[in-house]
Order: C-alpha cells, then sequence, then structure tokens
C-alpha cells in the first residue's frame, strides 16, 4: 500500500529451511502463514508498516509447529516494531521523556518503556560482569529532597552500574551482595559522601578497599563553618530592616569561599579588605584555608603539616562554628586522607553523571517510579551501544 501519509510493504523470509527451537533439527514444512504488521522508521516523511508473511511451520522430528523469527523484528506480546527503529527509540529516549516518543512514533507508552527496560538491563548486565578498580558511590533524588536514590558509577569508565532504591546501608549492601565476592575483591578504590549508611555496608563487603570521602563533600563541610561566622557577623539589624545586613561582607561572600591561591589581584584586594575591618570573619577565613590545604598539599607529611597549622590556630581562637568540623575531622580522617593514597581520586565523574540526570528529570518531567528512572539513567551514562 503506497498512500501520501503511510506506507505499507509486504516482506517475507528467503530462508527455505528453519531450524527447530525444540530439537534443533531442521525443517521446511510450511504450515500455515501469518500477517505481522511490524512498525518501522518513517520513509519520506510517511508512517512505514511491514507487513512480515510470518510462517508457521512443523518440525518432521518431534511434531510440534513452531513461528519462525528474524533478527531484525522484535516482536512483542502488543507491538511489534523493527531492530532499527528500536535503536532509535534507544537513543532518543535519553533527551525526550517517554509519553514525548509515544505521540511521535504513534506507539503505546509500556511498550516503549519494555523496550528501554530490557535494553538497559542488557547494558548493565553486561557492565557489572567487566572488573572494576575504582567504585563511586552517591545519591540523587527523583524529585528534589524527595524518595532518594543511590547511584553507582564505574570510576574508570563512567559507566552506570546500578540505581538502587534508597540510600540506606541495606541497599548498598544489597547490590555488593548481589556481585558476587569475586567482583567485589577486584575493588580497590571506593569513593561517596560523608554518608555512614555507606560506609557500613563498605565495610562489611569491601573493608580491604580503600575508602576516600569525596573531597568536594568535605570541602562543603569545611565551608558550612565559614558561613555561619559570616551569617552571624554580616547581620547589623533585625529581619525586615534595611539595611539587615552589612553590604562589604555580603557582596564578598563568594570571595570568602575561593582558595587564596584562585583570587585574582582585584578579588585579593576588596577581601582583604572586608577581612580587615572583621578580625574574626579573618581568623575563620585564616582556619578555612589551612583545611583546604589539606586537598593542596603534595602528599601525608604536607597534609598533616596544614592539619597540624590548622590545630594550633583553632587552639589560640576557638570559634564554635568550627566544632562541628573538629568533630567531622575526627571521625572521618582516615577517609579523608586517604585522598592522597588512592592517586587523588574524587567523585567528580560521578557528580558529572548526576547533572545529567536532574537533565533527564527535567526532560521526563519527573519520575514516580524509582525502577523506571534507573532504567533511563543507565542508558543516560556513557557507552551504550545503540
Amino acid at each position: 500500500m503506497d498512500l501520501p501519509e503511510r506506507l505499507e510493504v509486504v516482506v517475507e523470509d528467503t530462508r527455505r529451511v528453519v531450524r527447530c527451537p525444540h530439537c534443533g533439527f531442521r525443517t521446511a514444512r510450511v504450515h500455515d502463514r501469518r500477517r505481522v504488521r511490524v512498525r518501522d522508521l518513517t520513509f519520506g516523511g510517511r508512517t512505514t508498516t511491514l507487513v512480515w508473511l510470518r510462517r508457521r511451520l512443523a518440525c518432521d522430528s518431534c511434531g510440534p509447529r513452531f513461528l519462525e523469527d528474524h533478527p531484525e523484528f522484535l516482536i512483542g506480546r502488543v507491538t511489534h516494531i523493527t531492530r532499527r527503529l528500536g535503536r532509535t527509540l534507544v537513543r532518543d529516549v535519553n533527551r525526550l521523556s517517554i509519553r514525548e516518543l509515544s505521540r511521535h512514533w504513534d506507539l503505546g507508552w509500556h511498550p516503549i518503556m519494555g523496550l528501554v527496560a530490557s535494553w538497559s538491563s542488557l547494558v548493565v548486565g553486561d557492565r557489572r560482569r567487566r572488573r572494576c578498580r575504582v567504585l563511586m558511590v552517591d545519591e540523587t533524588s527523583l524529585r528534589r529532597r524527595h524518595r532518594y536514590v543511590t547511584v553507582l558509577i564505574n570510576g574508570e569508565t563512567g559507566e552506570g552500574l546500578g540505581v538502587i532504591k534508597h540510600r540506606n546501608s541495606q541497599a548498598l549492601s544489597g547490590f555488593l551482595a548481589s556481585q558476587g565476592h569475586r567482583w567485589c575483591r577486584q575493588v580497590k578504590v571506593v569513593v561517596t559522601d560523608g554518608s555512614e549508611a555507606y560506609r557500613t555496608a563498605i565495610r562489611q563487603h569491601l573493608g580491604h578497599a580503600t575508602h576516600v570521602v569525596d573531597r568536594f563533600h568535605v570541602a562543603r563541610w569545611f565551608a558550612s563553618a565559614l558561613i555561619e561566622v559570616r551569617r552571624q557577623i554580616q547581620r547589623i539589624g533585625p529581619h525586615g530592616s534595611r539595611p539587615a545586613y552589612n553590604p562589604d561582607i555580603f557582596r564578598s561572600r563568594y570571595l570568602q569561599l575561593r582558595r587564596a591561591d584562585r583570587l585574582d589581584p582585584e578579588g585579593r584586594e576588596r577581601l582583604e579588605r572586608v577581612l580587615s575591618e572583621h578580625p574574626e570573619l579573618a581568623h575563620a577565613w585564616t582556619l578555612y584555608q589551612h583545611l583546604h590545604r589539606i586537598y593542596i598539599a603534595a602528599g601525608d607529611d604536607d597534609a598533616n603539616q596544614a592539619l597540624g597549622e590548622f590545630i594550633a590556630a583553632y587552639q589560640d581562637r576557638s570559634l564554635p562554628e568550627f566544632e562541628q568540623v573538629i568533630g567531622a575531622l575526627i571521625d572521618w580522617g582516615d577517609e579523608i586522607f586517604a585522598f592522597h593514597d588512592a592517586d587523588r581520586v574524587t567523585n567528580g565523574r560521578l557528580e558529572g553523571t548526576n547533572a545529567k540526570l536532574g537533565v533527564l528529570k527535567r526532560a521526563a518531567y519527573g519520575f514516580v517510579s524509582a525502577t523506571n528512572f534507573g532504567h533511563r539513567a543507565l542508558l543516560l551514562c556513557p557507552g551504550v551501544a545503540t
């Protein structure tokens, strides 16, 4: 059928002999033919359908009848599509919602989601069988601050290994247990945020590996203490008054969070002018820079020296806002200083993946099912062959 709005092409397999799926013997006896409509890519802007004359054959050896299959046709319960259309759908699902693809191709939502799920399962199954030397673990949410999931990727390749429900120790332990002892034994470095739940699971299954707390999360702990000091100092009036904050301190808040070696001359001059007028803020900024030098250091010796300088400066004049930071240093000291023993590895690659997942969540107008989000997230990561 060749119409302006659609095109239908009748196709038939030219193989005369087909192997029986039950016993493996070859047979050429055709019992009947059935017309199966298979959706294909558009041709010339027209909806294209292949009408497949699908044969039902009878086996001369074992007796039962069976329908033939073709490697280029994906036969589902409801919708039948060609493999090249399936590859196109899997490729486009990274930038469009399932509903948008459904409208564009005039296919059902569930068949497309089923295709994505099956493709994702094949991809992640192949990835999990490979060796993973650096494992990166972090959390993200289906919606902002609501219903968290745990994301795991291979730190060397950037390929996603799993998106599992929840962010507790049971969730991560279940994943590691399913991978098996041999796979876990090959993991040498694990990078996470400062989650006690993740640390519990890692000690249980990956006790031999070097556990590193991501430096960006630790730097956020350091910055939070400086921010609290700045908030206490900058307020000059009650809430609602104008101005409620000291404008010089408030406008320099981003300069205060930068490392001293990354300040340009103009920014350094502005910051020094503000710090000279507020000694307590200047002392907090000095403590913050000492903490940063733990990561700037070339090795453990320099890092320990930076920590000693921080302790000496804090003992000279303590600030209550830094008490929580000191508690974190005591609690996570081994994981923080392991940064230098693990070739300065960070979760930067995983943070980039989470940024892409944020784009995916906006394109899909949010997710309700963590399972569907996991399937689509794993196809979004590098290494997906389409």
